[in-house]
């Protein structure tokens, strides 16, 4: 991936550069191989999901503390749970062989038909609901008319479109337009906004912990929430930057 394919490799380098503007070029070169490296195992790993048992993708993909979502189960509540690209965010569909809650996973369809169908077989093995991202909030309202409580999973470090670019930050040394979708949802529907960090362990396992940030979104001013999830992010990133997804334009548009 790194010395042959050359995939995306200006990018990631560009990435890199601007983020850690600190480092040597010798330093920003080992983070580059660090995350190819990983990249290429993710690839192997979200193949490996369709056939690991359910007890061995928990061994792999395992959790810290799953009796906080049981506890915010029983106050009645769901939950918008907002994660990076970062670890294997694939493998996070086993989150339903461990809550009560059902599991919708909020997407971009692919342009491929054949691989989306691959990545929604993926998303669905263990009973999760995968829902595109134009149809989210629908979904979502229909959970809340329900009463039907649910774990809805953001992706949340995409870069939005042109027309979605209302809110702007300084993240990881640049300056960063935002998604506001996850946060906007959760003040509209009142559910608790749980933070997930993924910590590799080594290749092929990872343990997972939830980091509660607010039962009351609509108490916080408005990007609070956005803004703490990437402070979160950008932490993980000066600690282990080569886990997180770096072939993503991230920073293709400027502020006009």
């Amino acid at each position: 991936m790194y010395y042959i394919s050359a995939y995306r490799k200006t990018i990631v380098f560009k990435n890199l550069r601007n983020s850690f503007p600190e480092k040597t070029e010798a330093e920003i070169r080992k983070i580059a191989r660090g995350f190819y490296g990983h990249f290429s195992n993710l690839m192997v790993e979200s193949i490996m999901s369709l056939t690991l048992s359910r007890k061995e993708h928990l061994r792999r993909f395992s959790y810290k503390n799953p009796e906080l979502l049981e506890e915010i189960y029983a106050a009645g509540k769901s939950i918008i749970l907002v994660l990076p690209h970062y670890g294997n965010w694939e493998w996070i569909v086993n989150m339903e062989c461990i809550s009560s809650f059902h599991f919708l996973a909020i997407y971009k369809p692919l342009h491929s038909s054949a691989m989306d169908r691959l990545f929604i077989k993926l998303r669905e093995r263990f009973g999760g609901e995968t829902v595109p991202m134009k149809q989210s909030l629908r979904r979502i309202m229909k959970a809340v008319n329900d009463k039907e409580q649910t774990i809805t999973f953001f992706l949340y470090d995409q870069r939005p479109r042109k027309n979605e670019m209302h809110h702007w930050l300084n993240f990881m040394n640049q300056d960063t337009p935002v998604l506001l979708g996850a946060e906007k949802i959760a003040r509209k529907t009142g559910q608790t906004v749980v933070f997930f960090k993924t910590t590799r362990i080594k290749r092929g396992y990872y343990e997972n912990e939830f980091i509660k940030m607010t039962d009351d979104p609509a108490g916080l001013p408005m990007y609070e929430l956005t803004d703490s999830f990437f402070r979160i992010v950008e932490d993980m990133l000066n600690k282990t930057p080569e886990y997180w997804l770096w072939t993503h334009d991230r920073w293709k548009f400027k502020r006009n």
